[in-house]
């Protein structure tokens, strides 16, 4: 708990927040064993200790200047102490200057967290403006892989993409969610928030360090208040599985018990149907397959997908919800969502929503279609 930039602005409290920032975890051994109280004491006496030598030194030159110049000592310790005085006052305006510059720094990391909405504000009982970081659960992890992607493009679906796939699971309602290209897990999470009760969402990845992240951001996700009580907290109803999908999924899903009512392939582009054919024992009728970046890659390496899925009609009805690419609002990308008809065709069944419709979403924000999903 810390006084923001907005505290009460009296002695107590200015005292109360100087002591908060001076009582943070040491940079180094010497702040451990001396930390800044204990170092600007000893600077200080050592000082004052070397002036109170210099006076008396050039007391006793002045009184007694033939004597001292010819013992030799007394313009030695006057120099000693004088330079003892001139370091250990640099060293304690330096020190306290830091203390400074640390407490500043403070203020803008408070200030920089609220903003950013991983620290919030509130009254004590005393009526004293306060901030206090908020509590790490599902939201707070996706805020975090968030602000990660926008600053270092990370290929996470992004917030825009993340409402259209909540939309999509407020409409459906899957009980089984399948997912191909865990990274950190932020999708994952994001349709977990939108299960109904009793789904679950089971992820695969490649990499091993990624599928050690996703599971350390799940165990995060499912800390907090906001999880205690639930029957299934939001990272316990994500199953990240390590391995290619393409040989994994068939190995992880039980043929005639498991039905896929959402499949969601982020893997590499040019796997996409490799990827759909090894799901494909398992979808459901009526099922959705939706393909993350299928208009910058259209042309690439998500070709052969998109004329399968496309030029089956027996099979899949399929459409294209045009949107931009993750973190890039000058770059068209669209996710290519498909209605699995079933094996032997379905009656030309529509895929769900239009492209227009699906958009509304996306401008909403995937918290908003998280409600929307969870709501009975």
């Amino acid at each position: 708990m810390e006084y923001c930039s907005c505290c009460s602005s009296d002695e107590e409290s200015a005292k109360r927040r100087a002591m908060e920032d001076e009582l943070r975890d040491p940079k180094n051994f010497l702040e451990f064993f001396l930390p800044r109280p204990l170092r600007l004491a000893f600077f200080g006496a050592s000082a004052a200790s070397c002036l109170i030598a210099s006076v008396l030194t050039a007391v006793r030159l002045l009184q007694s200047p033939a004597l001292e110049l010819a013992e030799g000592t007394g313009p030695r310790d006057l120099v000693v102490n004088l330079i003892g005085l001139a370091t250990f006052a640099a060293l304690f305006v330096y020190d306290q200057q830091q203390a400074r510059v640390r407490v500043e720094r403070r203020r803008e990391i408070r200030e920089a967290q609220i903003a950013f909405g991983d620290r919030e504000v509130f009254v004590n009982d005393q009526g004293e403006k306060m901030s206090r970081l908020k509590e790490v659960n599902d939201d707070w992890i996706l805020r975090r892989l968030e602000r990660w992607g926008r600053r270092d493009g990370m290929p996470f679906v992004g917030p825009a993409k993340g409402a259209i796939l909540q939309r999509l699971m407020a409409e459906r309602r899957p009980q089984l969610v399948v997912e191909v290209g865990t990274m950190a897990g932020y999708s994952a999470l994001l349709m977990a928030q939108a299960l109904p009760p009793g789904g679950r969402v089971v992820t695969f990845e490649k990499d091993l360090l990624w599928v050690l992240a996703a599971k350390r951001f799940m165990w995060q996700a499912s800390q907090g208040e906001k999880n205690r009580g639930l029957d299934s907290r939001v990272g316990d109803r994500v199953d990240v599985q390590w391995g290619d999908a393409r040989e994994s999924l068939p190995r992880a899903l039980r043929p005639g018990v498991d039905s896929i009512e959402l499949l969601f392939l982020d893997g590499t582009p040019k796997e996409y149907l490799e990827y759909l054919k090894a799901a494909e024992p398992f979808l459901a009728p009526g099922a959705l397959v939706v393909a993350d970046n299928a208009g910058v890659f259209a042309a690439g390496g998500l070709r052969p997908y998109l004329e399968y899925v496309r030029g089956s009609p027996d099979r899949y009805s399929s459409q294209l919800l045009p949107c931009k690419l993750e973190w890039r609002d000058d770059v068209d990308d669209g996710m290519e969502v498909s209605v699995y008809l079933g094996a032997g065709g379905g009656g030309g069944q529509a895929a769900p929503g239009t492209a227009a419709g699906l958009e509304v979403a996306a401008t909403a924000g995937p918290s908003e279609a998280a409600t929307a999903a969870a709501a009975p």
